[in-house]
């Protein structure tokens, strides 16, 4: 971009993000809006819905977070309130987000809406109303499940927003097709990589130890979802035949506790097994950057953050071949296994553990970079915005 070129002018609406009930749902959509911001001047409206009731049934909150204006609206939703009290509220926190915004950035130029699909009805009706084209990006594993939506209605909706827009992006090519699987077609589908934030480039590459390596997992704990009490069959049968390992499990979460008392009950020894809590931002990559491989065991996924990021650190990953995964997961970055197979994991462990196979730390963090920086990521997004105005 040339300096008498005007920086074009996006507006972000989020279904997650971070905020100060919970600084990390939607971390991947600010990353993107921060990428973004290095070409663009970009905005964030961010409705949050809380059952507790303040002075006031809205309150909006804005400040300049990475060179985003962000506005944050918390509006009250008692746990009682009808559909049309929720969605009436809900509307009325993205239109005040939005007259925020333009007060005080004035007018933008294009919408890209993260997750369906009120805000996708939301972006809808700006285009109709001020001939504003949006854009989709999609995040959410609920496209892998078979019964995705509410209801008829919702499907239907979800349909027409997904057709109206200009284009849909997603996080992997598994989540396109799942989309059109659902039956939201559209004849623009593209990949768009979640971004690592730029602090996890600057530690430096970990040595790998001839012995005694470090295993690390980093979820949220739903069992169901990442079968972390898979993973902890799998790391007892191999401390029965071994103990040069040690596991670190990070992450908090609705299952925590049942799987301590698991790993307990599994009898696995301390001394190849850490529940080390929540870690964020450079205490999470700092840890990170020291183990010898990332292990998701997950039953189902999209695309996990947490894997471009260990990349970047130059630590490959073992995973399941489940979603996206496999998209970015070879022999050159960590290895695959199909979901549920314990056995197939002990037994990549072993031949790790023996040496049989090794990476190339370097080379790891170099392809990575060229894929999920900030400043890779920001440009293929203003690019694409550049494109649907170009129209």
């Amino acid at each position: 971009m040339t300096p008498d070129q005007k920086r074009m002018s996006v507006l972000f609406l989020a279904r997650w993000y971070p905020s100060k009930y919970d600084p990390m749902p939607g971390l991947f959509i600010q990353r993107h809006a921060e990428a973004v911001a290095l070409h663009a001047d970009v905005s964030v409206v961010y409705p949050h819905a809380i059952q507790e009731k303040g002075d006031h049934l809205f309150e909006v909150n804005t400040g300049e977070v990475h060179g985003v204006f962000t506005v944050r609206v918390f509006y009250h939703v008692p746990e009682s309130a009808n559909l049309f009290t929720k969605s009436y509220r809900f509307f009325k926190a993205v239109n005040l987000g939005v007259q925020e915004v333009v007060k005080k950035k004035g007018s933008f130029q294009l919408i890209h809406v993260n997750v369906l699909t009120r805000l996708g009805f939301a972006a809808l009706y700006y285009h109709w109303k001020f001939k504003i084209p949006y854009l989709i990006t999609e995040h959410w594993t609920r496209y892998l499940k078979p019964f995705p939506f509410k209801n008829r209605i919702h499907k239907w909706i979800s349909r027409w927003v997904v057709q109206k827009s200009a284009m849909v992006t997603t996080v992997s090519e598994d989540l396109t097709q799942a989309m059109k699987n659902c039956s939201l077609r559209h004849r623009d589908y593209r990949v768009i990589r979640n971004v690592v934030a730029p602090f996890f480039y600057t530690f430096p590459l970990s040595e790998n130890r001839a012995k005694g390596k470090e295993f690390i997992h980093v979820s949220c704990f739903t069992d169901q979802q990442k079968n972390i009490s898979g993973l902890l069959r799998v790391i007892g049968r191999l401390a029965e035949v071994r103990d040069d390992f040690h596991f670190l499990l990070v992450g908090e979460g609705e299952d925590l506790e049942m799987l301590k008392q698991y790993a307990r009950e599994l009898k696995i020894p301390e001394k190849v097994l850490a529940f080390k809590g929540l870690l964020e931002g450079k205490a999470l990559a700092e840890t990170m950057s020291n183990a010898d491989a990332l292990v998701l065991f997950s039953n189902y996924e999209n695309m996990p953050v947490v894997i471009n990021e260990s990349l970047v650190l130059g630590v490959p990953v073992f995973s399941t071949r489940v979603g996206g995964i496999s998209e970015i997961i070879d022999e050159s970055n960590g290895r695959l296994v199909e979901k549920g197979d314990e056995q197939a994991l002990v037994n990549l462990f072993i031949e790790f553990l023996n040496g049989q196979f090794s990476f190339d730390r370097k080379k790891i963090r170099e392809d990575a970079l060229n894929s999920f920086s900030y400043e890779t990521v920001g440009t293929q997004l203003v690019s694409y915005y550049q494109e649907i105005l170009n129209r």
